[in-house]
């Protein structure tokens, strides 16, 4: 599927190996967050999204919500913005399962110290939250 996803998308084929096999396919996901190539490293985000368009819904990201932080966490500086997006449409999607969830990810990167492109994927993953508050 590494090899595929160079080539082709590989986000829907790889929800029924997460769902069947979560943990190893989360820790290989994680390895992926480094690979030198894009595509690996956006798959690695865009597959374990909880709302994938065309998609069924996909909890393993609150199943498995450390491994899911450390890949939104690796992946918080990439100098892509194929692969800032999808980070920020997975925080987007975690604050409608599990906003509290959401939070701790930002506050927890916040911490570190803010960048570029971390402050694009966060205000990308709040753009939703924004509306919400403006309609309330």
């Amino acid at each position: 599927m590494k090899e595929l996803t160079k080539r082709f998308t590989g986000e829907y084929a790889i929800r029924p190996l997460l769902k069947e096999h979560s943990e190893e396919v989360i820790d290989e996901l994680i390895t992926w967050t480094s690979d030198e190539n894009v595509h690996v490293r956006r798959l690695a985000s865009e597959g374990i999204r909880i709302r994938l368009p065309w998609s069924p819904k996909l909890l393993v990201a609150l199943d498995q919500f450390e491994k899911y932080t450390t890949i939104l966490t690796n992946l918080k500086e990439d100098p892509e913005k194929f692969v800032q997006k999808s980070v920020g449409n997975n925080l987007n999607d975690l604050y409608k399962e599990a906003p509290e969830k959401a939070e701790i990810i930002i506050t927890q990167w916040r911490k570190t110290g803010q960048s570029k492109a971390q402050e694009w994927i966060i205000k990308h993953g709040m753009r939703n939250q924004k509306l919400r508050r403006h309609v309330i």
